[in-house]
């Protein structure tokens, strides 16, 4: 279901092993594939109490023509998706007896699913003296969602090949056709990014990127609901048409050539129209042992601000509600290990694991629960729809010919 297509695509990218040297921006990272390559790899994702369960084995391919025929490159994927999502419906509370004693949890109304995404990337890029432009399309179709893009990049080295200044442009047209009316609903997206990536030293590599994304059309979550009233009833949420989203990242490298391991760290601030404000900090290290191992232990912190038409219960109905806990305020901690092994010089086998934590800070007391404690919100009593724990697992095989 389209509900759960933001949260697979982060999962993916969270699982794919990072290039030589963070720090490089996306559309400058290009030029660094010198050499062809095969790669399959398996994402399985899993959301705590029965939630989402995402499995997407995929395969990447880039093959090198030569400094004149250029590189091509195809991602093909396949996500296989079921368990049950918070349909925006007031909590309630659950209470089992057992010999320890009694205990009371909170229920969140949920709506089961299951559904599969089928999508194709494909991207070709040459380089022209100090520029190396890309255009890439993509596609990919899934029960109640068709999406269709397109991109058009450059990076272009310049100062003796210490900086390089990146720009992208990519755009999407999409269908949402939600199962309950099968009704075909238009979707948009424009976005544009720039970015300067400069080599500091023998060592140090530094990058600061920013974006803008303009949505419109059928933003609304066509499977979530909202309590309105006393005494409550539920109505369909409704979100504003339009939204523009904004982000400035910075990114550092470090290599440290005595312990021959890689630091980089990464933040990212986000804002949008909708008053959603988000930062995330990354801290990532490769660290080398022998020419065959490489480990990669992997730290996430993320906070994010509630949109403005936010809330799990609404007196009155408004123009623009939402009940959608990723709409709502939370924080979370994620936490991951990757260990990668060459098999051969040009085969590599790497496997890995992510666990991250997460805390809703807009809370509500389920119906029939003990009244929450006087510490501010998020006491006993309290719940949120956001609090979960979310498990990855990959692994990749990778070959260089």
């Amino acid at each position: 279901m389209a509900v759960t297509r933001r949260r697979r695509q982060q999962a993916l990218r969270r699982s794919r092993l990072p290039l030589v040297l963070a720090g490089v921006g996306g559309l400058a990272a290009g030029s660094a594939r010198a050499q062809s390559s095969l790669e399959f790899r398996y994402l399985l994702y899993q959301e705590s109490n029965n939630r989402t369960e995402v499995s997407n084995p995929w395969i990447f391919l880039n093959h090198d023509f030569g400094q004149k025929g250029g590189q091509l490159s195809l991602l093909l994927g396949y996500d296989t998706i079921s368990g049950a999502s918070p349909t925006g419906a007031y909590p309630t509370t659950d209470t089992t007896t057992s010999a320890s004693g009694s205990h009371t949890s909170s229920s969140f109304p949920m709506a089961e699913y299951h559904d599969t995404r089928k999508s194709v990337t494909a991207s070709y890029g040459r380089k022209f003296g100090a520029n190396l432009p890309s255009v890439d399309l993509s596609y990919s179709k899934e029960n109640d969602y068709t999406a269709r893009g397109a991109g058009l990049s450059d990076a272009w080295t310049m100062a003796k090949g210490r900086g390089t200044l990146h720009a992208g442009i990519a755009f999407s047209r999409d269908i949402v056709t939600p199962v309950t009316t099968r009704v075909d609903h238009p979707k948009s997206s424009d976005s544009y990014a720039l970015g300067w990536s400069w080599i500091l030293g023998e060592r140090d590599l530094f990058d600061v990127s920013a974006s803008l994304a303009r949505l419109s059309g059928y933003l609304d979550d066509p499977y979530k609901v909202v309590p309105v009233g006393s005494p409550t009833t539920t109505v369909p949420e409704h979100r504003p048409d339009a939204r523009s989203r904004y982000a400035a990242i910075f990114k550092y490298g470090h290599f440290f050539v005595d312990a021959n391991g890689a630091l980089k760290v990464s933040y990212r601030y986000y804002w949008d129209d909708w008053a959603i404000g988000a930062h995330t900090v990354e801290l990532l290290y490769d660290q080398r042992f022998g020419s065959r191992w490489t480990v990669s232990p992997l730290v996430r912190l993320y906070t994010q601000s509630h949109a403005s038409f936010f809330g799990y219960e609404f007196a009155v109905a408004q123009t623009y509600m939402s009940a959608d806990y990723r709409l709502s305020a939370f924080d979370s901690v994620l936490g991951g290990l990757t260990i990668a092994y060459a098999i051969r010089p040009n085969l590599v086998l790497s496997v890995g694991a992510t666990y991250q934590s997460q805390h809703g800070r807009d809370r509500i007391t389920p119906l029939s629960a003990v009244p929450p404690s006087d510490d501010g919100g998020g006491g006993p009593g309290t719940a949120s729809a956001a609090d979960m724990n979310v498990t990855t697992g990959t692994i990749g095989l990778t070959w260089r010919y």
